[in-house]
């Protein structure tokens, strides 16, 4: 059970400080360090960091409000902040009154498998067009997911000056042969809005050097679509 937020969670925000947007999220990320405090002191690594967004009923739970827009920044910065990484990441969305956060010591469990069981590898900067493209062109094969809700899992293996949170976006930007894109949606800009439970999970291998193993998994959670 986590501790339930006390600050709306908010989206990662690019403005300029003291707008809006980087005003909500600096709170946010405030609630979230100090609702884990006291987790954080007594739990041991390697550390989990779960947190679970609830949204109002009238707000569309398929689209928009992608969660790995609500862990980046917010996993960097609690990094920086608390001097310990995360080697696993959840993030949910429902409909619901309340969001909470947990942190926990991570353990190894069986591949959960799915109707998408794939496994690439890059060798490119994240910050590139070609690590997109070297994603894709290795699950073009894939077809998209049943409409519904998606629960995705990405087990990234890294080499130590990897910062591994900086891979997310760029991953799941490159993965529409399995979300799905909207007609006449610009490439790279899959329908990620889809994906209600994210794990992001990561392993550092001394050897693997500029090279990025990913194991992606993933399955339909329900048969709801968005209003």
């Amino acid at each position: 059970m986590g501790s339930a937020l006390s600050v709306p969670p908010a989206l990662a925000s690019w403005d300029t400080a003291g707008s809006s947007g980087q005003v909500r999220f600096v709170a946010f990320a405030a609630d979230v360090q100090s609702a884990v405090a006291m987790q954080l002191r007594v739990t041991p690594d390697p550390l989990a960091l779960r947190v679970d967004i609830g949204l109002p009923d009238k707000v569309p739970l398929l689209a928009l409000n992608d969660l790995d827009n609500y862990l980046f920044p917010l996993v960097p910065k609690l990094t920086k902040d608390i001097g310990r990484q995360f080697a696993s990441v959840w993030a949910t969305k429902r409909h619901a009154t309340w969001s909470s956060v947990a942190v926990c010591q991570t353990h190894a469990v069986q591949d959960p498998g799915g109707v998408c069981s794939l496994q690439v590898r890059t060798t490119a900067s994240a910050s590139t067009t070609a690590y997109k493209r070297q994603i894709r062109d290795q699950i073009i094969a894939a077809q998209p997911l049943l409409d519904g809700g998606i629960a995705l899992q990405l087990a990234f293996v890294v080499g130590p000056r990897r910062a591994w949170p900086n891979l997310w976006k760029p991953t799941i930007d490159s993965l529409g042969s399995i979300l799905g894109s909207d007609a006449g949606a610009r490439e790279w800009d899959p329908r990620d809005g889809r994906i209600t439970d994210l794990g992001l999970h990561c392993v550092i291998d001394p050897a693997a050097g500029n090279q990025v193993t990913i194991a992606i998994r993933a399955d339909t959670v329900g048969k709801q679509t968005a209003r």
